[in-house]
């Protein structure tokens, strides 16, 4: 063994025809402890902290940063309809009926649930092909899905004139959210390292969240400047288009899931033009870790279900591994994402804010700040605690903000709805935007990764059209009127909901794929994770003695 300049204990190259016998030679056999127990393979840089990776492999680093680009597509377009209902211009096109308590123009808000819950339904539907094409064709092919359905949808929302004509643009829309789950993420979670993985996946939150921000700007500027003019910002849609194309066509496919597929040369190709030329890296030894690892899942997976992906995923072990997963991401609409960012301007009209607009920068302003703090939190912290605390935190905003809807409104509730609103938006920051993503693809099984995350982001969308759906209902005029005592309903709901995110969310954070499919094989309990020690442990403790 020898040592490179950043203090790495890495295995020394075989020269010439010697690189792929000695890289099989780690794949077949591990290192081997004293006495002759075989250890996992692990990497040469697993003892190393997230700076130190992030410093060295920033070419990595900054290849996943590019694939949250995405993201940013995705959080303005996406985001727009349901942010664009309190705009004049919008409503004049678009309404249908008239407001029972002003007399005035109004959207039908049968119409703004339906415009929001459609999305869902069609991402479900491509939810059942999505991850058999990621399977098959790779993850690229699925992320080429997401950017043509998402322009096709904005291309069709310039051209409606009817309030159907842009429900087919949200139907459109929801077939690239079908797509995003076994595509964008899965894809980051496969080229990070386990050091800032966290960062990295949460990374898709900050630029979801940086698209809803510049959204908000926009709207702010359109309904100063010219509100009648709604249909610029379709047209600003396509600014992160072009964003996100860039890298779509420099990144190279997942190595993951070439060596899934037995392609070790396209991988490893793939791993050099991912790392780039760093000191010290052995891209034959880091290969075949990574190969240890897809063969281990494969191992695990087939011993549960046979030769079946699928068969293997309703075993109890990774049944249950998918419901964990899609606990935070589900978690999202329980607690009031659907109110909160879906219709905020509409929840702060219904409500009377003076400036709904600005309401909606100062939300997603503190949102954003949030979010970059998470990138600390999440590794720092730990996944299960933001995730416990955060909820509770939201839960008991959400009963503040129904309380004070029973009281009189003066010149301060606006303000103060405002003020209570933001205070949510942070304590979202940092828990379940970031986390919600990350255990989407940080729970489940790598070899069944794809269709674990269509399975968990499928329940998540079944809650979204559930409320996306009656949020509008319940707070308009036309039906409930509920207003500001909505935050009493999902105040409840998020009550109920951490019951079974204390008894099995667990603390995943510094873990490697193959500690958790230990942990769980091992059938640890989630309050118990973060203190277990695992194989992977034992072999780098054994060669941190060894040399």
């Amino acid at each position: 063994m020898t040592q490179d300049r950043d203090g790495a204990h890495i295995a020394e190259k075989p020269n010439g025809d010697h690189l792929e016998e000695a890289a099989e030679m780690d794949h077949e056999a591990g290192i081997s402890k004293e006495g002759g127990e075989v250890t996992p393979i692990t990497s040469a840089f697993a003892d190393w902290g997230r700076a130190k990776c992030i410093k060295k492999f920033w070419r990595l680093y900054a290849c996943g940063l590019s694939v949250s680009l995405a993201g940013m597509y995705a959080g303005y377009a996406n985001s727009v309809v349901g942010s664009i209902v309190a705009n004049e211009g919008f409503i004049k096109q678009f309404a249908t009926v008239r407001d029972p308590k002003t007399g005035q123009p109004a959207l039908n808000a049968n119409h703004v649930s339906l415009w929001s819950s459609m999305f869902f339904v069609t991402a479900i539907a491509i939810q059942l092909i999505a991850p058999h094409t990621a399977d098959r064709f790779g993850r690229k092919f699925n992320m080429w899905g997401v950017t043509f359905f998402l322009t096709l949808s904005i291309i069709v929302a310039i051209i409606s004139k009817n309030w159907i004509i842009l429900l087919v643009a949200r139907l459109i829309a929801g077939c690239a959210g079908g797509m995003m789950g076994t595509s964008v993420m899965v894809y980051m979670s496969e080229i990070a390292m386990p050091q800032f993985r966290g960062a990295l996946l949460g990374s898709f939150s900050l630029a979801f969240s940086l698209g809803q921000v510049f959204l908000a700007i926009g709207l702010k500027i359109l309904e100063d400047t010219n509100p009648m003019h709604f249909r610029n910002i379709f047209y600003s849609e396509f600014v992160f288009c072009g964003l996100w194309i860039m890298p779509m066509l420099f990144l190279p496919e997942s190595p993951a899931w070439y060596a899934s597929k037995g392609k070790h040369e396209e991988a490893k190709k793939s791993l050099r033009r991912l790392v780039g030329d760093v000191d010290g890296y052995d891209v034959e030894h880091e290969y075949a870790v990574m190969r240890y690892e897809i063969d281990q899942s494969i191992a695990l997976s087939q011993s549960l279900g046979g030769d079946s992906d699928w068969k293997a995923l309703m075993t109890p072990i990774n049944l249950k591994r998918a419901i964990i997963s899609t606990l935070p991401l589900t978690f999202q609409n329980v607690v009031g994402v659907p109110l909160m960012f879906g219709y905020t301007t509409y929840f702060f009209s219904m409500a009377n804010v003076e400036d709904p607009f600005l309401g909606k920068i100062i939300i997603n302003a503190i949102l954003l700040v949030g979010i970059i703090l998470s990138f600390y939190m999440v590794d720092k912290v730990g996944r299960r605690t933001l995730v416990l605390g955060g909820g509770f935190g939201m839960m008991v905003i959400c009963f503040i903000v129904g309380g004070l809807g029973f009281m009189e409104p003066t010149s301060a509730s606006g303000p103060v709805l405002i003020a209570l609103c933001g205070i949510w938006a942070f304590l979202y920051a940092n828990s379940l935007a970031p986390i919600g993503w990350i255990s989407l693809v940080e729970v489940s099984s790598p070899k069944l990764r794809a269709k674990t995350t269509s399975l968990a982001v499928t329940v998540q969308y079944i809650t979204g059209i559930i409320f996306n759906y009656t949020v509008p209902l319940m707070l308009s005029n036309q039906y409930a009127g509920w207003q500001q005592k909505i935050g009493l309903f999902f105040g409840g709901v998020t009550f109920v909901y951490l019951i079974p995110c204390v008894l099995l969310y667990p603390e995943t954070k510094g873990r490697t794929y193959q500690e958790l499919d230990e942990l769980f094989e091992r059938r640890i309990p989630a309050w118990k994770f973060a203190k277990t020690k695992t194989a992977h442990q034992a072999g780098i403790e054994l060669r941190a003695r060894d040399h």
